[in-house]
Formats: structure tokens, sequence, C-alpha cells
């Protein structure tokens, strides 16, 4: 944000987190950090899927959820972090459509993910405090009216958008759209932030699990680590 302002290549008032990516150099940082961002949240995506998957095979009490519903849920968040690292390779002052169709997979599916593991969250029994299960449904509620409030006054403000120099990541208020346009862009920051916060939601409940490094087998039967 801040390489991008100094540059001029957005306005400071509150541009969506993409444009401040479009241009070189912040766009190579931009580029690297997402990509590094959503190799971690797929590896925190597998760490919580194989959670769920161990921890209902020793509960004995009923509820719970099918595996099936806990590889789907994975298969959401996954499909995020490809369209996180869609929209970090295609900057939309190169790419714009395929931007906007990476955009739309990283918000749509990501909301989508941490919606249904509000659900696990609340049919596993033990598997999460209710103090944390009415953080992430309060959480989940805003991502839902933020992906929705992003999407809806993006696409009026740029109905009404009629800026002379047609260069919507410098838009003033004497564009037209401006209102709808800054609430738009503040819902994506809110949302982006509140995605955040539901990923180191998880943390607490990784404090309880131990990993081992992988053991390759080979096909005579020796194993080493």
């Amino acid at each position: 944000y801040t390489i991008a302002v100094l540059n001029e290549h957005v306005d400071p008032a509150f541009p969506y987190i993409s444009d401040t990516g479009s241009y070189s150099p912040e766009s190579c940082i931009f580029g690297q950090l997402v990509n590094i961002a959503a190799f971690i949240i797929a590896i925190c995506v597998y760490i919580k899927y194989l959670e769920v998957k161990n921890f209902q095979q020793t509960i004995t009490s009923k509820g719970g959820i099918s595996h099936r519903f806990n590889k789907v849920t994975s298969a959401f968040g996954l499909l995020s972090c490809i369209g996180m690292d869609i929209v970090a390779n295609f900057q939309e002052s190169n790419v714009i459509v395929v931007h906007l169709l990476g955009a739309i997979l990283c918000f749509g599916a990501g909301t989508i993910y941490f919606s249904l593991q509000l659900w696990i969250s609340y049919k596993v029994p033990g598997l999460t405090s209710k103090r944390l299960l009415l953080t992430r449904a309060i959480l989940v509620g805003i991502c839902i009216l933020t992906t929705i409030s992003t999407v809806v006054t993006a696409t009026l403000a740029l109905s009404e958008y009629r800026g002379s120099t047609n260069n919507p990541q410098k838009w003033n208020p004497e564009d037209g759209g401006w209102e709808l346009h800054l609430v738009s862009t503040i819902s994506e920051w809110i949302l982006v932030i509140t995605y955040c916060i539901l990923i180191l939601s998880f943390v607490p409940e990784f404090y309880d699990l131990e990993f081992e490094a992988p053991v390759i087998t080979f096909k005579n039967k020796r194993t080493f680590t």
C-alpha cells in the first residue's frame, strides 16, 4: 500500500487491495507475499482436515459430521488458496478477467469454507470451545455480509463511474459512484482482515496437535524417516 501510494499508482483513500499490487515494483512484492500466504493457508486447511478426521475417530458421543463433508469443506479451502494464487500472479492491470475470476474464487470459496468450518465446530462435540465457536460465528457473519457488500457495491459503483481518465484505480469523488466505491473497498479490507482472524482462530486447536516427520516406504518394506 505504501509503495503504491508513494508512486501515485493509487488514491490513498481506501483503494482495493488488488489496486495496491497492480504495477511494478509493488506488484512484485504483492505477488510474492500473497503466494507465500496462499501456501501457508493451504497447509492450515490440510492440518484442519486431518484434525477433524482424527478427532472424530476418538469421540464416542453422538454427533459429528461425515468424512465426505470434511473433504468437501477442505476442497473449498484449497480452491480459495488457488484463487489467491491467481489474484497474485494475474494483476488487474494486465489480465483483468482472470484476476477477477481469481478474486471470486478466493472470496467465494473462502467464505463457504469458513461457513462449513463453523458448522463442523458446532457439530463435532469437544472440538471447539463455546467461546471460540461464538467468535467464529460472529466472524463468519461478517465474512458473508462483507462479501456481499463488496460485490454488490462494486458493481453499482462501476455503473456510475464517469472518470475522465478511465482509471478506477484513482477514483475521485467527482468521478461518480464514489460513496459506493468506498463502501466496496472498505468491505474488502474488512473481509480480508476477518479471514486472517479466522485462520488464526485455528491456532488454539493446533496447540493440541503433535506433528511427525513423514515416513517414506520402499516396496521392499524398508522404511526410514
